[in-house]
């Protein structure tokens, strides 16, 4: 379907080639988590080269909702953002945590409310639940949060919506339970289950990895692995390389 180059901050970018499979099993779970507002007026924040981008467009298209287009002066400009929300009375919001920090402290300083805006779903970095972010919900009445999980080579695998009251957040939530067509194991380094409350590497398996690297095979026979406890054919799971309890 598409190649999505990780950040290269380990390395040399690498190209992973994510198969119509994936963007699916995404679409189609996003669809019955979006279900309390289907169709929905969505912003373009994403740019194209991060995998976000993806859920923006084809989860209004699928559903009939409206993508609303924005110039990167207001993507970089907080103030300006916000303004631009209420304007297009955007309803679905996708921001990576630092842009939603920056969004909330902007918002701290003027009118937090934002009357159409329904969902806010934050990916790309781990959230945090910051004095600002829960004052900007509380502003907003039933606004949800959604956190989700997942490395380019599996572009989500997990999601964890938080808590409709902002002051039950946790101050690191937790990235969730896995999608639909998803498995996630926390492993040891002999590929068994680490017990509970042990420290082991997540691995992900199921209907979101990629193909592998473009160009690659070393590294991806070295990181996308078999999947000793599937019974699917040639099921692998990919080790993201993040520890987890």
């Amino acid at each position: 379907a598409y190649p999505i180059y990780t950040s290269g901050s380990t390395g040399k970018p690498k190209g992973a080639a994510l198969p119509h499979r994936a963007l699916a099993n995404i679409v189609r779970w996003q669809l019955g988590r979006q279900a309390a507002h289907p169709v929905a007026r969505t912003l373009q924040f994403s740019s194209l080269s991060f995998d976000v981008s993806f859920q923006e467009m084809f989860g209004a298209w699928a559903a009939g909702g409206t993508l609303v287009l924005i110039d990167d002066e207001t993507r970089r400009d907080a103030e300006l953002l916000l303004a631009y929300l209420r304007e297009h009375r955007v309803e679905r919001l996708f921001l990576p945590f630092a842009a939603l920090q920056n969004l909330a402290e902007t918002a701290e300083g003027a009118d937090a409310r934002v009357p159409d805006l329904k969902e806010i779903v934050t990916a790309g970095e781990a959230l945090r639940s910051t004095p600002q972010l829960r004052a900007f919900h509380r502003a907003n009445p039933g606004l949800s949060l959604d956190n989700h999980y997942g490395p380019s080579e599996t572009h989500i695998v997990s999601a964890y919506l938080l808590a409709e009251d902002p002051e039950e957040w946790e101050l690191l939530p937790p990235i969730g339970a896995p999608l639909e067509n998803v498995r996630l194991y926390v492993l040891d380094a002999r590929m068994n289950p680490a017990p509970l409350g042990v420290p082991g590497e997540l691995y992900a398996g199921g209907a979101n990895l990629a193909r592998g690297y473009l160009a690659r095979p070393a590294i991806t026979a070295e990181k996308f692995v078999p999947d000793p406890f599937s019974a699917e054919p040639g099921g692998r799971l990919y080790r993201t390389g993040d520890v987890n309890l």
